[in-house]
């Protein structure tokens, strides 16, 4: 069985392209949207921050992270639930795709000036029963980054998030090797 898409775009006032069925139009501040046959978002293009679509729910704005006036794809599942997206802005570009409530792998990039840093993060995964106003932040276990103030790192955190194994080459290229107890303190 083939699937068919509907387009609905703001960015031409609304204009709504179709296979077959009925689509709504979307408003300008809706962005471009893909919806399926059932009028379920798949996809947003949205060029201020939209709100989060889970579970059948739609969450404030204020719930994303991101500027507020940056670019945003966002892709979601066939029960229209977001799974990722891209965001771009003057300050920073992200990719990131979800677990089922939080965001699981996170490949950013942030500059100002001839200042910059790039960064893979991987969370551990919350309790997917946890509604999303109740989720807790995610836990960073792995981090593999640069930035210009700090040189290269790969950090390995524990389930609370505290730093265990840490790899560095400083901006003086200076290597450091650190295994570190619970508490912050370096390991015998």
């Amino acid at each position: 069985m083939r699937r068919r898409a509907v387009l609905t775009g703001g960015v031409a006032a609304g204009t709504v392209l179709a296979g077959a069925g009925t689509a709504r139009a979307a408003s300008p501040e809706d962005g471009f949207r893909v919806v399926d046959r059932r009028g379920r978002q798949r996809m947003l293009a949205a060029t201020t921050k939209p709100p989060i679509i889970h579970g059948g729910r739609i969450y404030p704005a204020e719930l994303r992270q991101g500027p507020a006036d940056g670019t945003y794809l966002i892709f979601n599942d066939e029960d229209g639930t977001e799974k990722g997206g891209i965001t771009a802005s003057a300050a920073g570009a992200s990719v990131s795709l979800d677990y089922p409530n939080a965001q699981a792998i996170t490949l950013a990039t942030t500059w100002e000036g001839a200042l910059g840093a790039s960064v893979l993060v991987m969370n551990q995964m919350p309790d997917p029963a946890l509604p999303l106003t109740r989720t807790p932040p995610a836990v960073p276990r792995v981090q593999l980054g640069w930035s210009a103030m700090d040189g290269a790192f790969l950090a390995l955190t524990d389930s609370a998030g505290r730093p265990r194994i840490l790899l560095e080459v400083g901006p003086d290229d200076t290597p450091r090797i650190r295994v570190l107890n619970a508490d912050g303190s370096e390991a015998a």
